[in-house]
């Protein structure tokens, strides 16, 4: 369970679970810096893989792209919050077009590891996918064993949208811009800037952790459990900025409740084109998003997974009214061209994540 964030000033050190010997030789491809802390529930899960496919009888030609009546999508977040919400939109929508019924379960404990857990140890037939592969990522390089190999448990399957951060501070707060901010957090004493974000290890609390280590001030993070609750600290005061995801910030800033300074996309926000990005306010400032996507077991068949991969892209593309709900809060759709194209970024994006908790120095215990 989170109990503690800690700020470390050798962040290596926090990377400890890197540095011992390499697993066996049959995992090294698939991800050579896992060790052997983090290989022995993914062996589990490869074993009864293996012991499924020594016992079933060899699946037809078509079988491959036969879908279950009933599909589990897993969502590692409370029901009723934003990425909650874009979920039960578009696995309402996907289940019209494959003409299978889709039920979403909602696992938001052990901030979503539990989800990424059970959708690593589903069966791979398609009945049980994961909302948001960076929640599965975002655990395993964290400092601790998430109980599965990121990089071997897990099938991608197509990317739909990301949306950044924003930071947000209070209407009534003395400060118009990042800069203002800067230099009162520079003139407080050691950790009496107190900062929100939606819970520990999320990319919102590591682009706070990041941003105050750039300009060399130690904050107090209070996490909350989600961005809703993050928000809110902000807009009452309670905290002196929050991060939390575009989707979030945005109404609460249309209704004047707060003010944004910053945002962590990779250029600036249509929407809002006056607000600058991390990467423009600090040095090597990283770019941070949440992306929306959808995730299976290891060992789905390539069929079904191009299957799902094709009605995901369709139902993006032969939408304008979904594309404006996607795009008007700061959205940034993101459909990979196939699954092979999405599944060639995952280890990319574990590393630049590594970096990032790096950087940051951002760590669970």
């Amino acid at each position: 369970m989170v109990t503690t964030t800690t700020l470390l000033i050798d962040a290596f050190s926090m990377l400890g679970f890197m540095a011992g010997e390499p697993g066996p030789t049959s995992l090294a491809s698939c991800y050579p810096d896992q060790t052997t802390r983090g290989i022995q529930g993914s062996n589990a899960m490869r074993r009864r893989h293996l012991l499924l496919g020594l016992t079933l009888p060899p699946a037809s030609p078509a079988l491959g792209q036969d879908l279950p009546r009933s599909i589990r999508l897993v969502v590692p977040f409370a029901a009723g919050a934003s990425s909650d919400t874009l979920a039960r939109l578009i696995s309402a929508r996907l289940a019209e077009l494959l003409g299978a019924g889709i039920v979403v379960d909602n696992r938001a404990g052990a901030g979503g590891l539990i989800a990424a857990q059970t959708v690593a140890r589903a069966a791979p037939d398609g009945s049980t996918l994961l909302w948001g592969g960076s929640t599965a990522i975002i655990h395993a390089v964290m400092g601790c064993d998430p109980g599965y190999d990121v990089l071997c448990d897990f099938t991608p399957i197509a990317t739909i949208v990301e949306h950044p951060a924003l930071l947000a501070v209070r209407i009534a707060a003395p400060w118009q811009d990042y800069r203002a901010l800067f230099a009162a957090a520079r003139g407080a004493p050691a950790g009496a800037l107190r900062y929100g974000s939606g819970g520990v290890g999320t990319p919102a609390h590591m682009a706070a952790a990041a941003m105050l280590k750039a300009i060399g001030v130690e904050g107090t993070h209070v996490p909350y459990r989600g961005a809703n609750q993050a928000t809110l600290a902000a807009e009452t005061g309670e905290v002196d900025f929050a991060f939390a995801i575009s989707k979030i910030v945005m109404p609460r800033m249309l209704q004047g409740a707060v003010r944004v300074l910053l945002s962590t996309a990779a250029r600036r926000i249509p929407a809002l084109p006056e607000v600058p990005t991390l990467r423009q306010a600090v040095p090597d400032g990283p770019v941070i998003v949440s992306g929306s996507s959808l995730v299976g077991p290891a060992g789905m068949p390539p069929a079904l997974v191009a299957r799902i991969h094709r009605a995901v892209n369709r139902i993006v593309t032969d939408d304008a009214a979904l594309r404006e709900v996607l795009t008007r809060e700061g959205g940034d759709i993101t459909l990979s061209e196939t699954p092979a194209a999405y599944a060639a970024e995952w280890p990319q994006e574990v590393a630049r994540m590594r970096r990032l908790v790096e950087v940051s120095g951002a760590r669970m215990e």
